[in-house]
């Protein structure tokens, strides 16, 4: 394989993955390093040694894939689930590695690499929703990405299906992240279990898919619960956006897939606007794992290449 070729890193709560990555997918194999994201000057210190691990020469554009809130200069505004804040990433990046930085949200990183080499490959509208500790977004319209006035369109998981409802880490309430996210789920056990539901106790969402693969109706029941509820954004996303195809991704979406893909299906289809008169979009499960946040952080850097 020959062709241009970019660093990506996907930046998570707990890990940072890298990899050298080109047009038609990973280059190598991925470096996963821990991820401490509660200080600016250790972030950064942190990705310039992760960039260089698998990129000695210090020569390739570098992608960053970020949770929460990017400007289109690469600065980081916000997330609820990141502990900096108000951090101009990509200059800081790109003084203590001489690299050139591109830094977008991790969700629109996952949703460029879905649409170039995933489960959307030939769609030229697509919308991803990753259901993970937390839930995000990003959106391909017309063979590009969806970015808005100011750099942060996508945060699908902060549309609001119930105004007032369950709480979640953004502080806003009846979002989609406060019901179909990892966290929501394993709230929901312990709410289960707390109601005296058979079988129900207090387990993250892995025990809980784990449950619902065991044939344990609980589970069963609350994995179909965040997929309905998954369904009920779905079915705005798909009025406003129009897509050609829904990909659900993240570790916990994936996972949780069989139980929730369903749920959400039927909850689209029953209440998209002419829902027995249009196409309505196929659901799917992404394709790309784990990888989706770093192979798109590392395609937007080859965009962004001059």
């Amino acid at each position: 394989m020959t062709g241009p070729v970019a660093v990506g890193v996907d930046v998570g709560g707990t890990h940072l993955r890298t990899a050298v990555v080109g047009p038609d997918g990973l280059r190598g194999e991925v470096r996963r390093d821990r991820s401490r994201t509660d200080d600016g000057a250790t972030l950064v210190a942190d990705l310039a040694a992760a960039a260089a691990a698998v990129d000695p020469s210090g020569a390739l554009p570098l992608g960053l894939g970020m949770a929460g809130l990017v400007a289109p200069d690469g600065h980081f505004l916000y997330g609820p689930n990141v502990g900096v804040a108000d951090l101009p990433l990509a200059t800081l990046v790109a003084a203590a590695t001489g690299r050139r930085v591109t830094v977008l949200n991790d969700a629109t990183a996952a949703a460029l690499a879905e649409h170039r080499l995933g489960a959307a490959a030939g769609r030229d509208d697509v919308v991803l929703v990753t259901l993970g500790t937390g839930v995000g977004g990003g959106v391909v319209s017309g063979g590009r990405l969806l970015v808005g006035a100011h750099g942060l369109a996508g945060e699908l998981g902060h549309v609001i299906v119930e105004d007032g409802g369950r709480e979640a880490p953004s502080g806003i309430r009846g979002t989609l992240e406060g019901y179909a996210s990892g966290e929501a789920v394993a709230r929901a056990a312990t709410a289960a279990a707390a109601r005296g539901v058979p079988g129900a106790r207090s387990l993250d969402a892995v025990g809980v898919v784990a449950a619902a693969a065991a044939g344990e109706e609980w589970a069963v029941a609350l994995l179909g619960d965040a997929g309905r509820w998954l369904g009920v954004a779905l079915a705005t996303l798909v009025n406003v956006l129009d897509p050609d195809v829904v990909v659900v991704g993240g570790g916990f979406g994936t996972a949780a897939a069989p139980w929730v893909l369903p749920a959400a299906t039927a909850a689209l289809a029953a209440r998209v606007l002419g829902g027995d008169r249009r196409v309505v979009p196929p659901v799917r499960v992404a394709a790309l794992g784990d990888d989706a946040g770093l192979l798109g952080a590392g395609l937007a850097a080859l965009d962004a290449a001059p």
